[in-house]
């Protein structure tokens, strides 16, 4: 999801979000040195993409709490429940798995090979040795817009490998693919666990990360700078866009 239509929310979301929920979502503690690359700013009350940064470019900074919020309220759903999964429009680890990978699964959307032209990935780590202490400019971070042709996947979907991480719906559980409830359909893990599901690899880590089948989690309060999200619609929502 892009920093545009994010910012396009907090406009929007009524009645707007309280100081409490922004930093919940996408603000930082005072004291957090990745103050300075939070891609919005607040202006007498409204909300803007920062100054030099495309408005194109993913969310980043932005929790779990964060994406299924907005995933909520552009489904025209309540908003408030943003801490529970029970209703979630992010995509389901399963469901991000098949979009990335297609019906004849391969390492990454496109086949087997890594392939610098159409993944987003640091190439060599000692780029982003000391990130922490010494990171470039937000404008200066080698992100992709998310309409880029770049991560497509056989259906068409853009930024399916590399460029950030994205949240998925799932608690993270390494052994869910081998318990019974991954058997059922559409599955995903509802039994809550410390972390949400994160897959996609990003600009700051290898290429073998941003494998479509690779697998982690994190907290759903956690932030990065390499950590966005993306969408899904129920199938009868896609159907109707479709023959529209």
């Amino acid at each position: 999801m892009s920093i545009g239509a994010f910012v396009r929310f907090l406009n929007c979301a009524m009645p707007p979000p309280n100081e409490k929920e922004l930093l919940d979502w996408c603000l930082l503690e005072a004291k957090d040195k990745r103050k300075c690359h939070v891609p919005i700013v607040r202006r007498n009350d409204q909300w803007h993409v920062k100054d030099k940064v495309p408005a194109n470019w993913p969310m980043i900074l932005v929790s779990w709490w964060g994406a299924n919020a907005y995933s909520l309220w552009a489904h025209g759903k309540d908003w408030h429940e943003y801490k529970s999964a029970l209703q979630s429009f992010l995509p389901s680890e399963a469901q991000w798995e098949y979009a990335a990978r297609g019906t004849d699964p391969q390492d990454f959307p496109w086949g087997a090979e890594e392939c610098a032209d159409l993944l987003n990935v640091c190439w060599d780590q000692e780029i982003h040795k000391d990130l922490n202490g010494n990171a470039p400019a937000l404008h200066d971070f080698p992100l992709e817009p998310v309409n880029l042709t770049k991560g497509q996947s056989p259906f068409g979907l853009r930024g399916m490998a590399g460029n950030v991480w994205q949240w998925c719906r799932d608690s993270y559980d390494p052994d869910f693919y081998s318990s019974p409830l991954a058997l059922a359909t559409d599955a995903w893990n509802s039994l809550e666990t410390p972390f949400r599901s994160e897959r996609g690899g990003s600009w700051v880590g290898p290429s073998n990360l941003a494998r479509s089948s690779f697998r982690r989690g994190r907290c759903p309060e956690a932030k990065g700078r390499c950590l966005g999200f993306r969408c899904c619609a129920p199938g009868e929502i896609v159907s109707q866009r479709s023959s529209a």
